[in-house]
């Protein structure tokens, strides 16, 4: 069916009037009468047939307009599954479908062939050739700005101007960014400034709406995924980041480079030589083009790939904790970064009254904090525990008065008295120098190191990880995820690792601590 047609049909199918279809895409209702009669076809370039799918898709109302609408789309695909896709998904491959059919049809009148431009016949012995005739009546011809692209230095910059795009505008609908920087780009070309580009550049597009699908390839390469979890911490995770990795080692893309930005672009890069080291790509911007690429990944990342992390919205605080709990359990090493858990029992009931949590969730944030307080000390006596907590945090107990304590619900700012804060200090130094497997760092903000107070973390080693993000900026909540993936696991705690070796020895100093805290505690007595 043409494309006049086949708009003619759908709108006469959902009662929708031309002039109602022109208002909602914000075009003249001449040209979409001009469309309907034949007269024109809309362009691929523009977002005429996204928009339309868009709006028609919502005035699918009763049985008879779903059952037509299913008809055609299985007459035109084939595909069974057909209750699987979504009406919009529906309209819009037969707008695309139906306009390649018009497409071909103007060709057709117009005497050119479809099969070769070439000013060259070139004949062919078809009798000699054990197979049938074939032409090709289906194809859509790429946009002049597609290319081949050389050079890592020209791959990178391609990278960065499809984000620089996506970047400028917020986005609500078709908001996908595939991305897989680790995978096969030479690591070694990626600078801090170049990392500290993409990070900025990812930033601004979670702002604005997109949603960013990381594709990890987990094999023993841990720098890899140490270097990943360097890149990804910074942007600060939030629930429109999500990291996969692929369960089957023989998918073809598996060592390859791929960018894909919805609306804007796809580049596939591959290795062109036997370095094996990723060299040149091919940049689309057609945007049939961009959509096969999006839809074979989404394909693959369906059928063979496992997210990395795990979600935990409001509504599983329970199942957050209880996991958290039964892993903190677990004999192991325990790594913490930018939280503390130093207040025992006691103390923890008297500041958690001063919250205005509901009765029932200062219970349940009583009875998970006694677990994981109680894990610690028994994990004490015979594992290390290490700790990584920032200076800003303290400053601001002393100067505001205000502590961030972990509940149930989240992290809840409590407004302390001088004696309050006197006896937290004190039972702070009371644990540091009570369990010798305890160990601790405090990074200054004097201190040369990268450092992030928007997030915190807890490492079980070879088990788990628990990442709560208190917002990286002021459009995302807090997130809470875990990590059982355990090359993922692995490489956190080497992060981890690496961070304590860049904090200054002073600065790990139980004794160099204590005097500092207790420089706090004499303050507060003046006070006090």
């Amino acid at each position: 069916m043409t494309f006049g047609k086949f708009l003619k049909l759908l709108l006469a199918t959902l009662n929708v009037p031309m002039s109602h279809l022109a208002k909602a895409i914000n075009v003249d209702s001449s040209l979409v009468s001009r469309w309907v009669h034949e007269k024109r076809l809309p362009s691929y370039a523009a977002s005429y047939l996204d928009n339309i799918a868009e709006y028609l898709s919502r005035k699918v109302m009763n049985t008879y307009q779903i059952k037509l609408l299913d008809e055609l789309y299985y007459d035109s695909i084939g595909y069974d599954n057909i209750k699987d896709i979504t009406n919009r998904e529906k309209i819009r491959t037969l707008l695309y479908n139906s306009l390649n059919y018009s497409i071909e049809c103007k060709k057709k009148e117009k005497g050119i062939s479809n099969i070769s431009k070439s000013k060259k016949q070139i004949t062919v012995n078809v009798n000699a050739i054990d197979m049938p005739q074939m032409s090709i009546t289906n194809f859509i011809d790429l946009s002049g700005n597609d290319k081949l692209i050389y050079g890592i230095s020209n791959i990178f910059s391609t990278v960065i101007t499809m984000l620089e795009m996506a970047s400028k505008y917020k986005r609500k609908n078709n908001n996908i960014i595939y991305f897989t920087l680790f995978n096969g780009l030479d690591i070694s070309f990626l600078s801090n400034n170049r990392i500290g580009y993409i990070q900025e550049l990812l930033q601004k597009v979670l702002e604005n709406g997109w949603t960013v699908y990381f594709l990890l390839q987990l094999n023993n390469n841990t720098e890899r995924l140490f270097q990943f979890i360097h890149f990804l911490l910074p942007i600060g995770v939030t629930e429109n980041i999500n990291v996969f990795y692929f369960n089957k080692y023989n998918i073809s893309l598996l060592g390859n480079e791929i960018y894909i930005i919805s609306g804007i672009g796809a580049l596939s890069c591959y290795p062109a030589n036997q370095s094996m080291v990723i060299n040149c790509g091919f940049y689309l911007k057609n945007k049939s083009a961009i959509d096969v690429f999006t839809n074979y990944l989404n394909l693959h990342v369906h059928n063979n790939a496992n997210s990395v992390l795990k979600y935990y919205p409001k509504d599983m605080n329970e199942e957050y904790h209880d996991s958290l709990s039964e892993i903190m359990r677990k004999p192991g090493n325990q790594f913490n970064y930018n939280c503390m858990y130093y207040l025992p029992e006691k103390l923890y009931r008297k500041f958690l009254r001063k919250t205005k949590l509901s009765q029932k969730e200062k219970l349940r944030s009583l009875q998970h904090y006694k677990k994981q307080w109680n894990s610690i000390i028994t994990n004490l006596e015979n594992y290390k525990c290490s700790s990584i907590y920032f200076s800003e945090s303290l400053e601001l107990l002393i100067n505001n008065h205000i502590l961030c304590l972990y509940t149930y619900s989240g992290v809840e700012k409590v407004k302390l008295g001088v004696q309050d804060m006197i006896e937290y200090l004190q039972h702070i130094i009371q644990f540091i120098m009570t369990y010798d497997n305890f160990h601790v760092a405090v990074i200054f903000q004097d201190t040369n190191l990268v450092k992030n107070n928007k997030y915190s973390y807890i490492i079980k080693e070879r088990r788990a990880v628990y990442f709560n993000s208190f917002g990286s900026f002021e459009s995302t909540a807090e997130v809470r995820l875990s990590i059982e993936e355990p090359m993922t696991v692995k490489s956190f705690t080497e992060y981890f690792n690496m961070v304590w070796e860049k904090i200054s020895p002073i600065n790990k100093d139980k004794a160099e601590i204590v005097t500092w805290l207790q420089s706090y505690i004499t303050i507060l007595d003046k006070k006090n």
